[in-house]
């Protein structure tokens, strides 16, 4: 098993320690709430104790000589693998294997659940989980085993004793009876991984998980558009490359790449960052060598290397002579050169290639396809509505455009337009395929180069059907 099947949940610490479930109503008074921090903390400790078990991935993954051990066995073992692990904090142990995402979600969760106060959260998060007693962590070892559904089995040594309290160890069970016992529970994986969803997917993907009178009612279709055949290999480079993210810090890797745009195949040396699924197929998100599509465009930036494009792959040391960006300068500036970066530039222009430059547009659209289709939707954080055409008119004169008068006559022609503003990525393909499946409901304002690019592309779609009749003629 692996971190991926150990999400920290709320819902898996109330599974470690059913009490929690009775203070789930809203505890009202500090000693109501200090029980519930304690518990909670009970929860983490067991928590970690079962990864030490049964995540062979990670750190403080634990094997016996014998099957069966006990608790000075099992603390013996574990302290040579954790360095300080009594002062570690609750924080530490239950986020340091996930993001920042997961992390904010865990939180709203409980408080939500418990309606615990910053201060307690600030608490909690900062308590040493593992100063307690050797007592105390033998106690959750036979909890752990006396569970409605056991994570461990319990086995008496002395079962005829008649002088001496009977003496148990402890055996693991199997991790396909451990891996089975977490999928069957309830929104156990799915209350930390739905925050990874963008763009508010997660109040969907909740349905997936969740039968109505024991059907299933909700079907995604994924749209993917990648041949079958390549699928396998893209399957591959993503499991490779989960096991370069593991490393610290991140190795460079050499990609052999084939440019739809440019028709050619050649070697890239990048930096690997994310993987995002954009417009129905896969895309590793990297910095540093990448195909030009321009002259003018610098050799070494970001950009979007289409998965099942890249034919080969192969792992770099940071000694690699001639790499074509800094280490220091990457491993230094973790703000720039991490998923965070991406999604905060995503969200800053429409368009996928995060990396072109972003400019305003504002758009008018027929009134009436605005109010049954665009008003009240949500299409980008950028993409707002203007009050009226006056605040159109406003914002053409704020801008001082080259031909501001023209563009102040014509939206004066449609005083009951719909406008809407949006910043977009240039070069980006999404943009025009957006455009133009809004038809001739929607007419680009500015910026000209825009509004040049839709004309062209809607001539050439004209001429199609002007030099090309095939109807039938009587």
């Amino acid at each position: 098993m692996s971190a991926e099947e150990f999400f920290p949940t709320v819902h898996c610490l109330e599974t470690l320690v059913p009490e929690l479930l009775q203070v789930s109503t809203h505890p009202s008074t500090p000693t109501q709430s200090k029980n519930c921090l304690n518990l909670l903390v009970c929860g983490a400790r067991r928590w970690v104790m079962l990864r030490s078990l049964y995540d062979c991935d990670s750190d403080f993954f634990i094997e016996f000589e014998t099957e069966l051990f006990n608790c000075a066995d099992w603390l013996k073992q574990f302290q040579q693998k954790v360095d300080h692990y009594k002062t570690r904090s609750f924080s530490d142990w239950i986020f340091s294997d996930y993001t920042e995402s997961f992390k904010n979600q865990f939180i709203a969760t409980l408080k939500s659940r418990y309606t615990l106060e910053k201060n307690n959260i600030d608490e909690l998060l900062s308590t040493p989980i593992f100063a307690a007693t050797d007592r105390t962590l033998r106690n959750h070892l036979t909890q752990l085993s006396q569970l409605k559904n056991p994570f461990l089995e319990r086995q008496p040594i002395n079962p005829q004793a008649t002088t001496k309290k009977p003496i148990h160890k402890f055996r693991k069970r199997s991790t396909a009876a451990i891996r089975e016992r977490f999928a069957t529970e309830p929104n156990f994986q799915l209350e930390g991984t739905l925050e990874f969803f963008t763009n508010d997917v997660s109040d969907i993907a909740q349905l997936l998980f969740t039968k109505i009178n024991g059907e299933q009612r909700l079907f995604i279709h994924h749209d993917y558009v990648v041949k079958e055949d390549l699928r396998e290999t893209s399957a591959d480079l993503a499991d490779r490359l989960k096991k370069v993210w593991q490393e610290t810090p991140t190795p460079p890797l050499q990609i052999t790449y084939h440019s739809a745009y440019l028709n050619q195949t050649q070697n890239y040396t990048v930096y690997p960052v994310c993987l995002y699924y954009y417009q129905r197929a896969y895309y590793l998100c990297a910095f540093g060598q990448r195909p030009q599509k321009t002259a003018t465009q610098p050799p070494v930036g970001w950009y979007n290397y289409r998965l099942e494009r890249i034919t080969k792959h192969q792992k770099l040391s940071w000694d690699t002579p001639h790499l074509p960006f800094s280490k220091s300068d990457i491993i230094n500036d973790p703000e720039q050169y991490n998923p965070a970066y991406i999604q905060q530039e995503l969200d800053a222009a429409y368009g996928f290639d995060f990396y072109e430059n972003s400019e305003l547009s504002l758009l008018r659209f027929d009134p009436d396809f605005a109010q049954r289709y665009i008003d009240n939707s949500f299409r980008h954080p950028t993409f707002e509505k203007l009050e009226s055409s006056e605040a159109a008119q406003a914002l053409i004169e704020q801008l001082n455009l080259p031909n501001s008068q023209q563009l102040l006559a014509h939206i004066h022609a449609y005083p009951n337009a719909a406008y809407y503003i949006f910043r977009y990525r240039q070069q980006d393909n999404t943009v025009i395929m957006r455009l133009r499946a809004w038809g001739s409901k929607v007419e680009v304002i500015f910026p000209d180069e825009l509004r040049q690019c839709m004309r062209q592309d809607i001539e050439q779609t004209w001429q199609l059907y002007q030099t090309n009749d095939i109807r039938h003629k009587t």
